[in-house]
């Protein structure tokens, strides 16, 4: 026989369904040949007679049980050496004839002993002179015999003949393994193509059927059973089809019953092409829907899909077919909306799209006989558009997207489709004046918006307000302000502070139409004000600090004179607000300051002027200030009267003595008439004089209420004359305890109170 004859007959192809699956497993494990993954340290792998792992004089059967061991014993190499046991379970033949497929294709090629390291020396020789003998097969030829085991498992009888002829009658006599498969397939495929005879020989609908059945049972990829059987099982109308594909960008989404628990078949026919493709689908259960994603249809092309019920992997039973569905994508949220004369239209291109068709019709639509207005052809990059000139009514816009198909023709989509309606559009506002008031406030006025409600708002948020002439629905506008009035003859003011942009919108029904705008500023209201005379002459200010405000304006009036002075936040934290006013009386008013307005006060006749030329075009609305009319400044003075009783040494205290001293002292009938230099000022406050006694007698009364009640004076007690003379009570208090007095009312923070040494005042 000769050494290389020793080796028997050398195989051209693994012929192993797990082919595929097993050189996943060696290219991840970076292996040039799966015995590689079978020898460890000192072993070498014999293959002449069966596969056997020799250390020294030792050899060791690969079964699957120690094949399974081995995956065990390492972990990194188990999936692979797992794999390797089950074919060994299966055919051991298989597993020696798959690894001198791999041999021989390392020894074809360069550096061939460097590659089939880790073989028998010996047996590696001799597999080395037997090698020429077998013809070498190209990349194509390769990948042909390497798929025939997984072919003849999947009964893909069709693919393997066509894989033999690729390998070419001379390759498969060289192996003996691959002309009996030859053999074998040749008389499968005779018994199919008569079942193909029959079908095409009978008029019987149902007797074709079982035939292509029968065809397909025994070649499960037959493309004449499959397209013949998808024919048969066309349904009459689409809407009757089981099979639903739906177009989904470029993809089909599929969908059918499923009532029972079998596998199926998903295939997808190409109108002018021969090959149906098959479709991955997932797994189903019973009582539900199939489901399958087809990413592979070619736009343009029209398709007919088709799912086969199988058993063992092979189709047992007609088909459930889909309407016709031209891979053709539609636009997608499309939207219409109408603005004065005109609707935009606006959509999402499906990618790759030739160009896009915008058509307009009347209210009838495109049905026969219904009237085109407009079309617009918008390119490959538009996704909008607008239709300019329409009167008020009811229409109907479609967008059809043109693809091309394989051929080079172009397709149009089916079309999507859009209701639109022109409303009747307010008037547009072609002008906005906001007009500040000197005594405060700001009226607004504009011109146009004839028989339309104009509505004064703010938009807030960073996008901020849309341009002007822009058409939205009424109920897509923010509130309208409050306080903000248009077209009326007095002037109006927010209540706080406001500063920002004042859009005027017309508004008409349930249409509303922007109008032009204006920035303005209003500082908020001074509240709180409340004057304080002090010592040194000077009246103390207090007030709540205005929110946002930076600085404060101040202008009092006194005895014919007035001044002003501005104070900005920090000084008035820090320092607080006096101002230099006499005893007189005086007017005070206080206001917030705009940020927008100069520091230099204009004159009056330019006070409109001023406010409308500030920075960035801003009105600024001189809000009317907070007043507090101070009354001249009043002293109350008091002391004890004291008498000494018989042969006592100390003092008691009989009376209390109450002057009252000031430029002008105030008359309580003649509240609140004229200005501060000659009107009557308010009524004095009440003045209270507390005593306290027992232990904490040293301890003065904090408030009118800390102590009993010895004498009370009214306002118009103490008004009545500049001095008063009141006793005190006898037998209220007993020594130890101590006096206090208070002013009392709603003008105390108004009038000063002097009282006697303190010393006085204690009672022992």
């Amino acid at each position: 026989m000769g050494l290389p004859s020793a080796l028997g007959s050398l195989p051209l192809a693994p012929l192993a369904p797990e082919y595929g699956e097993l050189m996943n497993h060696q290219r991840s494990a970076g292996l040039r040949h799966f015995g590689e993954a079978l020898v460890g340290d000192g072993e070498t792998l014999s293959f002449l007679d069966g596969l056997f792992v020799c250390a020294g004089n030792r050899r060791h059967h690969l079964s699957a049980a120690r094949l399974r061991d081995l995956a065990d014993a390492r972990p990194s190499r188990g999936p692979l050496l797992r794999l390797l046991a089950d074919i060994q379970t299966r055919d051991a033949a298989v597993l020696r004839r798959v690894l001198l497929h791999q041999l021989i294709g390392l020894l074809h090629e360069p550096g061939a002993r460097r590659k089939a390291a880790g073989l028998d020396p010996a047996e590696a020789a001799l597999l080395e002179q037997a090698v020429p003998t077998v013809p070498v097969l190209d990349a194509r030829q390769r990948k042909a015999a390497e798929s025939l085991g997984g072919l003849w498992r999947q009964r893909r009888l069709r693919a393997a003949a066509r894989a033999l002829d690729t390998l070419g009658p001379a390759a498969v006599r060289t192996d003996p393994a691959l002309s009996h498969l030859a053999s074998r397939l040749a008389r499968r495929l005779g018994r199919c193509d008569r079942s193909l005879a029959a079908a095409r020989a009978t008029r019987d609908t149902e007797a074709a059927r079982t035939h292509y059945l029968d065809a397909l049972r025994l070649a499960a990829d037959d493309d004449t059973a499959t397209r013949s059987l998808i024919t048969l099982g066309r349904p009459r109308r689409p809407e009757d089809a089981p099979l639903t594909a739906r177009l989904s960008g470029d993809r089909v989404l599929l969908s059918w019953p499923v009532p029972d628990g079998r596998s199926w078949r998903a295939v997808r026919l190409t109108r002018g092409t021969d090959r149906p493709a098959v479709v991955p689908s997932t797994a189903t259960t019973p009582g539900t829907r199939g489901a399958a994603v087809d990413d592979g249809p070619r736009r343009g092309t029209l398709v007919r899909y088709a799912v086969f019920p199988l058993l063992d992997g092979v189709p047992d039973g007609p088909p459930l077919v889909s309407g016709p569905l031209l891979i053709a994508p539609d636009a997608e949220d499309l939207t219409v909306t109408d603005a004065p004369a005109r609707l935009t239209v606006r959509w999402t291109r499906p990618p790759r799209t030739a160009r896009v068709t915008v058509v307009l019709y009347a209210a009838d639509g495109p049905a026969p006989g219904g009237t085109v207005l407009a079309r617009h052809d918008a390119g490959a990059d538009g996704d909008t558009h607008t239709f300019t000139g329409l009167r008020p009514g009811s229409y109907l816009v479609r967008v059809v997207c043109h693809h091309s198909s394989p051929e080079g023709r172009e397709v149009e989509s089916e079309g999507v489709r859009a209701a639109g309606v022109v409303h009747v559009w307010p008037e547009p506002l072609t002008a906005l004046t906001a007009t500040p008031d000197p005594g405060g406030g700001v009226r607004f006025t504009g011109r146009g918006a004839a028989d339309a409600e104009v509505r004064l708002v703010a938009w807030t948020g960073p996008a901020g307000a849309p341009p002007e002439g822009t058409g939205l629905r009424t109920d897509a506008l923010p509130a309208a302000l409050p306080w903000a009035t248009y077209g009326t003859a007095h002037p109006v003011a927010s209540p706080s502070a406001f500063a920002g942009r004042i859009v005027a919108v017309a508004v008409l029904g349930e249409r509303a139409l922007v109008g032009p705008s204006v920035r303005v500023d209003i500082p908020a209201p001074v509240t709180g004000l409340q004057g304080l005379r002090e010592h040194d002459g000077k009246v103390r200010l207090v007030f709540d600090w205005p929110a946002d405000a930076g600085s404060v304006e101040v202008e009092w009036e006194q005895e014919g004179a007035r001044d002003r002075s501005r104070v900005s936040r920090s000084r008035f934290l820090r320092e607080g607000l006096r101002l230099p006013i006499g005893p007189a009386s005086a007017r005070i008013g206080v206001r917030a300051a705009s940020r927008h307005e100069p520091l230099a006060e204009p004159e009056a006749g330019d006070a409109v002027k001023a406010a409308t030329d500030a920075v960035d075009r801003t009105v600024v609305v001189r809000r009317a200030p907070a007043v507090l009319v101070l009354p001249g400044d009043v002293v109350v003075s008091f002391r004890l009267v004291t008498r000494r009783r018989g042969l006592a040494r100390r003092a008691t205290p009989e009376a209390v003595e109450v002057t009252v001293k000031g430029a002008d002292l105030p008359d309580s009938s003649a509240v609140g008439a004229g200005p501060p230099d000659t009107a009557a000022r308010p009524a004095l406050p009440d003045l209270v004089l507390v005593g306290r006694a027992g232990d904490a007698a040293t301890a003065r009364p904090r408030h009118p209420e800390d102590g009993d009640v010895l004498v009370r004076l009214t306002g118009a007690e103490l008004a009545a004359s500049p001095r008063t003379v009141r006793e005190l009570p006898a037998g209220r208090l007993r020594p130890p305890y101590a006096l206090r007095a208070f002013l009392a009312g709603e003008h105390a923070g108004s009038v000063r109170l002097e009282e006697p040494a303190l010393s006085t005042l204690v009672v022992r």
